[in-house]
């Protein structure tokens, strides 16, 4: 009996533990980084996949990462806590920099097996490639029906071929969109018909919009971000001759609202718009930077004591700087790329891209694989004829995709 007892007690003690280890919360920092070295980039430090099921699916990410350029990272975890799985997964990939820098090709696709949930993150650009629609219907049909038989190799191969069809042949998208086939002559008056359709709608609701931005809003700064945001939209996506003089108008308007008269919100006192040489008294250093460096513009209004202030900030279009990690401003950038060995036929090379800040001159240094008989001059990290890239290639996120749950 006592036997017996001691046995039960064994079981339940190794239960509790490998139950206890199944569900150990990750950080982003404690998630293990993996490499392209034998296989693609997956990450499962739980062991939900068995070995040969996880070579599989490395050799799938890594033909995924060569005949495309695309870097697919998967990722497995049995916990993150209380944390958004969508947050997590955002920032992982920035953490990781998952895709290739010039062209932020990365894919990420984390399943947390607590929450039940699967983000697929997406860089820049590949959001062309896999938009947000497209990311949920291969999850719904490739991945969740697998995972909910508790078969995560099977989702993750059907969602990873289906992933690597759609990328190596873009054209197949078409049978995402539609399988049905209609003439061309239909085609072109069905556009006719939903072009005529989408400009009413549009113009109606821009004309709308705009009135209701202007009485809603009770202060200018909120008005000119909010209205500036539309004249770029008609500038890139509506240039056709017509559009110009709306896209000048706009202009005008965003510089009245922009140095309309401020009055202060404590005394009802006009407030006065200091010079550039003025403001400087009243700016950070990391402020001052932006401005040196064209990422932002910044405008002081101040009263007459001169203790009643208003900083507002305009960020710059197309600035290539972003937010420090260290001190937050948008003085962030890449500042050099450092060829340590250059490549050759017979052994791959490797080098080093150095960020630094321009304000408070933090300085981070990434890696990177130079696969041989590829081009080092570029500080490429990936030749169309090698085996990939053994680490990520600075990557950014561009918040799309979509999650599933199961």
């Amino acid at each position: 009996m006592k036997k017996k007892i001691l046995n039960l007690l064994l079981f339940l003690f190794l239960f509790s533990f490998q139950w206890g280890m199944g569900q150990e919360v990750f950080t982003i920092e404690s998630v293990p980084i993996p490499t392209n070295v034998d296989g693609g980039f997956l990450s499962d430090p739980a062991h939900y996949l068995q070995e040969g099921d996880y070579r599989q699916i490395r050799r799938l990410l890594q033909s995924i990462e060569k005949s495309t350029t695309a870097q697919v990272a998967v990722v497995l975890l049995p916990s993150i806590g209380e944390e958004s799985s969508k947050d997590f997964a955002t920032r992982l990939f920035e953490h990781w920099g998952i895709g290739y820098q010039d062209k932020d090709n990365g894919l990420l696709i984390l399943s947390v097996m607590d929450q039940r949930r699967t983000e697929f993150e997406t860089g820049y650009g590949m959001e062309a490639v896999l938009p947000d629609a497209y990311c949920y219907r291969i999850g719904m049909q490739k991945m969740v029906p697998a995972y909910q038989k508790g078969d995560f190799a099977g989702g993750i191969m059907a969602t990873l071929q289906e992933i690597k069809r759609i990328l190596e042949d873009p054209e197949s998208i078409a049978d995402i969109r539609s399988n049905r086939k209609i003439s061309n002559e239909a085609q072109f008056v069905n556009a006719i018909k939903v072009y005529t359709l989408i400009n009413i709608l549009f113009h109606l609701g821009l004309l709308v919009w705009v009135l209701l931005t202007l009485y809603s809003k009770t202060e200018y700064y909120d008005k000119y971000y909010a209205i500036k945001k539309v004249k770029w939209v008609i500038f890139m996506f509506l240039f056709p001759i017509p559009y110009i003089l709306v896209y000048f108008l706009l202009g005008r308007l965003l510089k009245h609202l922009r140095y309309a008269p401020r009055f202060s919100k404590e005394t009802g006192a006009e407030l006065r718009l200091l010079t550039e040489d003025e403001e400087d008294d009243f700016l950070e250093a990391g402020q001052i930077t932006e401005e040196d460096i064209g990422a932002a513009d910044y405008d002081v209004w101040v009263d007459e004591t001169g203790k009643d202030l208003l900083i507002l900030r305009y960020l710059k279009p197309f600035a290539k700087y972003k937010n420090c990690p260290e001190c937050n401003y948008k003085t962030y950038h890449l500042a050099q790329t450092v060829i340590i060995r250059e490549a050759s036929y017979r052994h791959d090379g490797y080098g080093e891209r150095i960020y630094e800040c321009k304000n408070c001159h933090y300085q981070h240094k990434q890696g990177f694989v130079i696969s041989r008989g590829a081009d080092s001059g570029g500080g490429g990290g990936f030749s169309g004829g090698g085996g990939g890239s053994s680490s990520f290639g600075g990557g950014g996120s561009g918040g799309g995709g979509a999650s599933v749950s199961w």
